[in-house]
């Protein structure tokens, strides 16, 4: 037998939940937010499928938001970067500070809407879509786990902001004065590195000479430090250039490739912080140890490598990712426009 039951909570809000019983246990389903008509409509509705067996709606496993928060986090702590965990976290703390300790299934589409209007005041848009991606992800993730039958986020567009500037790459000229710059400098092969290989700061940072099959010609970057924690291979069987650098590496105690003289090991800051600033006195003040990454992938695109390919080699997990960094120099795109076959 089933029977309808008021939810109320202290901000005045009220949501109706049917109970019933399957065999000697006790179920619940969450209606949410309506007027007492249009809930027991729903509850005659749900008895009448149940006599048919053809219950329209989905046994859910009742949570709060600050019980989703702690499941999520225990499940994205084992998966992803640490990065976009502490991202996440904070989202999430931001979202139930300003909804509430409420059931999920209780959070309407008005309460979603209220809460970017909320946020838009103290931070910018493109910030807020990052948000949202987030809870969207999470939302989603509930409702493969049977928390949620649907998502609210599902209705709630992005909002529009200008395109954002391309990233930046060096044409030949800079990187020539980029080489130049290091060559006498105990950074000279990681900047080397990064401008052979495309990888991203931290990946280089965790390499050993382990990593490197020497037989087959393959670097593999261990998954514990790459940003999708997948291991990405770059392989240097006809890459010249790469293979000249791995020789001309001096091998430490530690076995790592790249460190100070010492042995010991750098931070990623540090690197960062040292690499900006020897750019900044060569006249690019604007690039960065990223801006490698960026000149790798861009002047792949510029030589004709499949974007298909692009996204493999430098192991990004979006191909749109991969779309955006493809971006051309203007006096590349001045040549290609003008092979016409007329």
């Amino acid at each position: 037998m089933a029977s309808l039951r008021k939810r109320e909570y202290k901000s005045g809000k009220v949501t109706w939940v049917i109970d019933y019983y399957k065999g000697k246990k006790h179920l619940m389903k969450t209606i949410g937010s309506c007027d007492k008509r249009t809930a027991e409509k729903i509850l005659h509705k749900f008895v009448a499928d149940q006599s048919k067996s053809e219950v329209g709606i989905i046994e859910l496993k009742e949570s709060t938001l600050s019980t989703l928060k702690d499941e999520y986090l225990k499940y994205s702590g084992s998966t992803k970067a640490v990065r976009s965990v502490e991202r996440e976290e904070l989202v999430l703390k931001t979202f139930l500070k300003y909804i509430g300790d409420i059931t999920i299934s209780d959070i309407s589409i008005s309460d979603i809407q209220n809460y970017r209007n909320y946020r838009l005041r103290s931070i910018s848009p493109e910030t807020i879509n990052l948000e949202f991606r987030h809870l969207k992800a999470i939302f989603n993730w509930a409702i493969e786990r049977n928390y949620l039958s649907h998502s609210v986020f599902i209705t709630v567009k992005p909002v529009r902001v200008p395109e954002s500037e391309l990233p930046k790459f060096l044409e030949v000229e800079e990187i020539n004065k980029v080489r130049e710059k290091f060559n006498a400098d105990p950074f000279k092969w990681i900047v080397e590195f990064y401008l052979l290989t495309g990888a991203r700061l931290k990946e280089a940072l965790v390499l050993s000479w382990n990593n490197i099959d020497e037989k087959r010609e393959v670097i593999t970057i261990p998954s514990t430090g790459t940003k999708a924690k997948k291991h990405r291979r770059i392989s240097y069987a006809q890459d010249t250039q790469l293979k000249k650098l791995l020789k001309e590496i001096p091998r430490r105690e530690d076995n790592l490739l790249f460190g100070p003289a010492k042995g010991d090991q750098w931070s990623s800051g540090w690197v960062s912080r040292k690499i900006s600033k020897m750019l900044s006195q060569i006249g690019l003040s604007w690039a960065s140890c990223h801006t490698f990454r960026h000149t790798y992938i861009s002047h792949l695109v510029m030589n004709g490598v499949p974007l298909t390919t692009v996204k493999e080699i430098v192991g990004h997990s979006s191909f749109t990712t991969t779309l955006r960094y493809a971006h051309l120099s203007t006096s590349h795109k001045d040549q290609m426009a003008s092979r016409r076959s007329y």
